[in-house]
């Protein structure tokens, strides 16, 4: 059984940047709503609320997977924080998205992050969490018992950070309408291209392997 949590973001000295956001976009007449969460955009609102209910059964712990007590799953908080701490360094060409990798029990993932979890796979048992926007960093901060789970400071009053939310990405994002003028959705990778800050924890299940004598060994990592 393996585990992995992904953790997609960047990580810059910080510059308190002023940005200048773009004129707001033209009212489009086709209306869209969108899950704040995974940015998916549903034409009815109908559709939404659907996407809402399903997220919900998510985050409703599977029969048979055991509670752990609320010591361990603080421990463990702990222990993320201080790995993702680990991978923000002190040069600015080491800025750039990280994924990060250890064992985790899926008990222990779910005890920490039951109530985010926003996909779950019935076939393979692989969840994921997403964290992007302006309140994300202080989403993940109350999650993690830690104002500072994703700064480091050196010296000289630097200091590099966790980035989840840029408003001026954002701001160009939003003027590009979901769906074309003939009402078709716009595919995700033309959105990608906005290059929009996201923290995705992923858990994944791998099955149990041999050793040189056919004996099981499993391990759950966590990334």
């Amino acid at each position: 059984m393996y585990t992995f949590i992904n953790v997609f973001s960047q990580s810059f000295y910080q510059t308190n940047p002023t940005f200048t956001l773009p004129p707001s976009p033209p009212v489009s007449t086709l209306q869209h709503y969108e899950c704040t969460i995974c940015k998916v955009s549903y034409k009815s609102k109908s559709g939404l609320t659907r996407h809402e209910t399903i997220v919900q059964k998510y985050n409703i712990q599977r029969e048979g997977l055991y509670m752990l007590p609320l010591e361990i799953i603080n421990e463990f908080k702990a222990q993320l924080v201080y790995v993702i701490q680990s991978k923000l360094k002190d040069h600015f060409t080491q800025s750039d998205k990280q994924t990060i990798s250890f064992p985790c029990v899926e008990s222990l993932f779910v005890g920490v992050f039951k109530g985010y979890i926003h996909h779950y796979n019935y076939q393979t048992g692989n969840y994921k969490c997403f964290f992007q926007g302006p309140g994300a960093y202080a989403q993940m901060a109350n999650l993690l018992d830690n104002p500072n789970w994703g700064r480091k400071f050196f010296d000289n009053n630097q200091q590099t950070y966790v980035v989840l939310f840029n408003a001026q990405a954002e701001a160009e994002a939003n003027q590009e309408s979901i769906f074309d003028q003939s009402g078709r959705r716009i595919p995700k990778n033309r959105l990608k291209k906005f290059n929009l800050p996201k923290l995705t924890i992923e858990w994944k299940y791998k099955k149990s392997k041999e050793d040189a004598k056919k004996i099981e060994y499993q391990q759950d990592i966590l990334i």
